[in-house]
């Protein structure tokens, strides 16, 4: 089995407008970006807060193997 490219534990962390899945040394594995604006979100094809963490924990999950496909 080949070695995983990142470091665990994953973590999401809270930027402006987006969540971020980092490994443990702080490398940024994936993106989701949101707008909490209704109007503005449509706009510009973002996902709610919400929605955004949801997919930034379900990622994760992926990472670990927990995830279902």
């Amino acid at each position: 089995m080949t070695p995983m490219p990142y470091a665990l534990p994953l973590r999401i962390r809270k930027a402006a407008e987006s969540f971020a899945v980092e490994d443990a040394n702080g490398i940024a594995l994936a993106y989701a970006y949101f707008e909490e604006e209704p109007t503005r979100r449509g706009l510009v094809n973002r996902l709610s807060g919400t929605d955004a963490k949801a997919l930034a924990s379900y990622i994760s999950r992926i990472q670990y193997g927990l995830g279902d496909i």
